[in-house]
Order: C-alpha cells, then structure tokens, then sequence
C-alpha cells in the first residue's frame, strides 16, 4: 500500500502550496526576535518538475551556442587605418538561429578606462546553411552527436592566412570565401561560393592544403578526395572503402578517426595535410597527406535503433565492447603530383616500410598527429591499450614505400630504405594509473638537423 500511495503522489499533477511554521525556539529568546510569518513553497509533481528542467536544459543550450566561439585572430597589414587586427568568430545569426561567421574590427588606439564594445558583422552573405529537407546524413548525426553539437549551420571552418581563405561545410555543400590575405578585407557580406562535386554522398571534414590553398581535401564515403577550387579537377585518393550495403563486407575506411578514438579522444579527423611542397622539374610539385587507414574487420557488429532517425529503423555499427578487439590502424601517406598549370599527373599511395605494429609495438591508439612545420617530419601520440604509455614519434616520409601487389617488388622497396630510416621516440611517458590526453602540444621549427623543439 505505501508504494501505491508513493506512486500515486508521484504522477499526481495538482500543484499546491506547503506551508511551514516557524521553527520551535527558546522562550527566553523570543522577544528579542522579530515575529516570524509562516513562508509558503510552490508543490510540482513529478512530470512538472521534469518539464522544468527539460526546459531548463533547452535554455541554456540555446545561451551557449548563441555565444561566440573558435576565434580567430589576423593582423591587418595597413599602417594608415585604424584598425590593427580583424576578430573571425562563429556565433549564432539573429534571423534564423543558424551558427555562422561573424568578424569584428579590433581598434588601433583603446581607452583602457572605458569598456570596448567590438560590433559582431557577418562575413557571409545570406545562404541556406542548414542541410536540404532540415536532415542530416546518418556520418553527420553520428559525428555531431560525438563532438555534442547541438546547434545547427556551419560547425567548423578552415583558414589560410597568407590567401585569406575560408573553407566550410554548410548544409549538404562546401563553401569557399576569401577575406584579407591578398586582397581587401571586406567591408560587406560576401557571398559564399559552392565547391561542386561528382561526389553523391556527402562530404566530410574539408581542409586547405597550408602549401597551397588551391586544393583541398575532403573525405567521401570513408575513402579520401582532393578538389581544386580554382579548376575544379576533383581526384579519389584512396580505394579501400567499396560502398557495399552490407556492413560486413565493408570494414575498411581511409581518413577518418574511427569511433573510439572521437568518443575517448577527440580526435575527429583521420588526415593531415604536410605543410610544405617538394618541387619537381618543369614547375610541378608534390603535395603529401599523411592518413590513417582502419580495418575494423574484428569489431563486434551491434544494431541500434537512433531516435534521430525518422524511419525509427535499426542500424548496424561497428562497437568495440569493452576488452574486445579494437580496430586495426596504419599510417599510410598520398603523394599528389601536379604540373606547373595545377593538373594532376599522377597519385601514388604509400604504406610503411613494416607492419605498424612492428615499427610501434604495443600501440593500441593513434590520438594525434601532424606535421612538423618544416615537413620534414610526420608525428604522432601513441598510446597502448591500457594507456599507462604514451610516445611522441616522428616519421620520416622515406618510411614509406609505394603499396604494390607484387611481392618481389616490394621486397625490392623495402631493401632501397635505408636503416637509419627509423620512427624517432622524441619523448616518453609512462604512469602506473593512466595518462591523460591534451592539446597542449606546440613543435617548433627545426632550427638545427639534430634538434626537435617542442
């Protein structure tokens, strides 16, 4: 009976009002009290008090992401103006509650005694940012639910200093607008240009080439793909991911951060540009990608049903359950070869000289990566399973040796690398509890060839 009662007042929806006395206290202190009146609380019943928070909940959602965020600050080049720098920023629009990029004019000249109230200017010209019929695809609602965005319109963007190039993905495209660099900064709205595409599915994860920004890469159908923005040549990179329709037959993907290392990590790309370009005879050049490539081969399948869903059906994903198999990963690099007009000649895909894990023994985690500013050198932060070891290495791109099917041949590859061609522990960390992973990692430019600053 007293759970019916208890159950009974908990769905109850009758609001009331409590009423408390005062408290009982000395009768030798009473009179030197001020007479105290009973004090009402307001009664909600359980359905109310979680209608409260759920509303709750939705504002202040909606307060932070109207907030500025991922600032970005450029030095103006123009002594005879008044401005010395121009703030780039992403914020929620006022018209149509849509995240997108705003900038605001930092004054040469401040009066420290008063408050400096900076003016918020869109960037962009009105377009639709938001994905065509208001839907995500399912990698988007999957990736949006790991980074826990909440807001809709453009998410992130990519800048190129020395161009002043902005590259985004909004709604179900990628756009491109330029401000500063070499040209004026704008004093209007700029209308957005559309990066077009063969692509059906969409595209993913859009990044400039920091050696030239010209070309860009993006992933498509976990396989990735280059574009040039000023011809418009477009290039499949990577063959691994076949686009079959049964998970099974398709473990394979290039370029992207697979699921345990966005959800434990952060880490939410699976490529890195190299920010030099070697040149070449007659005016072309090399351009390089370092990316990751995951066999998920092992990894449990699991169906789920996504509430995000309209169909309300059941997906199937790949979910490595606590002590089973991980994905397998590998570094493994693109080299670009374009001529002095921008053309694509040729694409030649790179593996290491050895199996991953024999050149990094018992690592488990890629959790970041790059490239030395110099592109001398690739690096990355492995970290073993139990993550009680964590290693900053650097990797020559001589490791690499072109992918054959041939075993002759690549035996032959293997044996022109020479030995002192190694991956280099720079540093070590070890720990009998577990290491935490941070952002907090700046490598400087090699001054010297026999010194790494970090």
């Amino acid at each position: 009976m007293l759970g019916y009662h208890m159950a009974a007042a908990m769905e109850t929806e009758t609001m009331g009002l409590e009423i408390f006395d005062t408290a009982d206290c000395d009768e030798d202190l009473v009179g030197d009290l001020p007479q105290l009146e009973p004090f009402y609380v307001q009664r909600y019943s359980w359905s109310q008090l979680r209608k409260m928070l759920s509303d709750t909940r939705k504002c202040h959602g909606y307060m932070v992401s109207k907030a500025p965020h991922d600032f970005m600050f450029v030095q103006r080049n123009d002594p005879a103006g008044v401005h010395s720098h121009r703030l780039y920023y992403l914020a929620m629009s006022g018209e149509n509650r849509e995240n997108t990029l705003f900038y605001s004019d930092i004054p040469k000249k401040i009066n420290k005694e008063a408050l400096l109230m900076l003016a918020w200017k869109p960037l962009l010209d009105s377009f639709q940012a938001m994905p065509d019929y208001r839907t995500y695809s399912r990698e988007e609602e999957l990736l949006r639910e790991r980074k826990r965005i909440g807001t809709v319109g453009i998410a992130a963007f990519d800048y190129h200093r020395e161009s002043g190039t902005f590259l985004f993905q909004a709604g179900s495209g990628i756009y491109f607008v330029k401000d500063g660099g070499a040209h004026e900064f704008t004093k209007q709205p700029i209308k957005p240009t559309l990066v077009e595409t063969s692509c059906h599915n969409i595209r993913m994860d859009p990044k400039l080439c920091p050696a030239d920004p010209m070309w860009i890469c993006f992933v498509h159908s976990s396989d990735l793909w280059i574009s040039n923005l000023q011809t418009g040549e477009e290039r499949r990179l990577t063959f691994v991911h076949k686009e079959s329709a049964n998970i099974e037959d398709d473990p394979k993907s290039a370029g992207i951060a697979t699921f345990v290392l966005q959800e434990e990590f952060d880490r939410y790309t699976g490529y890195w540009w190299c920010p030099r370009t070697e040149p070449i005879p007659g005016g072309g050049k090399i351009l390089r990608i370092l990316y990751e490539e995951s066999d998920e081969s092992e990894v449990e399948i699991i169906d789920v049903t996504s509430p995000m869903l309209e169909t309300r059906r059941a997906d199937s994903f790949r979910y490595p359950k606590t002590g089973t198999s991980n994905p397998k990963v590998t570094f493994k690099l693109s080299e670009v070869t374009v001529d002095a007009d921008g053309r694509i000649v040729s694409v030649l895909d790179k593996e290491l000289v050895q199996p991953f894990e024999v050149l990094f023994d018992g690592v488990e985690y890629i959790v970041r990566a790059g490239w030395t500013r110099e592109g001398k050198y690739a690096w990355a932060v492995l970290l073993d399973r139990s993550q009680t070891r964590l290693q900053i290495v650097l990797i020559p791109p001589a490791l690499f040796i072109p992918a054959v099917g041939d075993t002759v041949e690549r035996q032959r590859l293997v044996q022109s690398v020479p030995d002192s061609v190694t991956p280099m522990v720079i540093y070590q960390e070890t720990t009998d509890i577990w290491i935490n992973v941070h952002d907090i990692l700046h490598i400087f430019p090699q001054t010297n060839d026999d010194e790494i600053g970090r």
